[in-house]
């Protein structure tokens, strides 16, 4: 009877840490698992470009960069010219406000009470080449053509019988002089392009 209850008690120990065992490796087995996991991701996270890989992507925005500058270079060009273009607008009904006040036209830009004209990073704008009471004539210069890519102006405010007209020419390249005729129809200088 003894040997009884010894083996009663026993086979209940020997479950329990039968159950104990079994459980505890499930456990470890499970964090093993775990890890085996996160180390197959951190793995996958931790792998790095080939060089061959690199110097595809360099080569890519290299082609691109080279295709894509000189575009955008000329568009920033296109946008400082159209600081001078408003400027010549200015200038010129400027001139027409003047001519209708004193029948004549400002032969210097600080009789025509003209607020930042003066302050332009890309152009300056010297006095009239020519001020009558028939025409005017404007130019905006580039201050530094090589550097900014931008083209000269000129402006010609005409006054023919009691009407006024303009005209507005555009260096044909970079750093090339250019003015307006002496009459609204005439062409620019230096083959100039007549923009109006």
């Amino acid at each position: 009877m003894l040997a009884g209850v010894f083996f009663k008690y026993t086979s209940f120990y020997i479950t329990n840490i039968k159950h104990y065992l079994e459980s505890f490796y499930f456990r470890i087995d499970r964090k093993m698992k775990y890890i085996s996991y996160i180390n197959k991701l951190q793995g996958e996270q931790d792998r790095g470009f080939t060089l061959i890989e690199l110097l595809v992507v360099v080569l890519l925005l290299g082609i691109l960069a080279t295709i894509a500058l000189p575009s955008f270079t000329r568009q920033i060009g296109k946008a400082r010219e159209t600081d001078a273009k408003n400027n010549l607008g200015i200038i010129a009904r400027s001139q027409q406000a003047y001519h209708f006040e004193k029948r004549s036209f400002a032969n210097d830009l600080n009789n025509l009470n003209i607020a930042g004209i003066d302050n332009s990073n890309y152009y300056s704008y010297p006095n009239p080449t020519v001020a009558n009471i028939n025409l005017v004539k404007h130019q905006a210069i580039a201050s530094n053509p090589s550097v900014d890519i931008i083209k000269n102006y000129s402006l010609g405010v005409y006054h023919i019988a009691g009407l006024f007209d303009i005209a507005i020419c555009q260096g044909i390249d970079i750093n090339q002089a250019v003015n307006v005729g002496n009459a609204v129809n005439d062409n620019c200088t230096n083959n100039g392009i007549k923009l109006k």
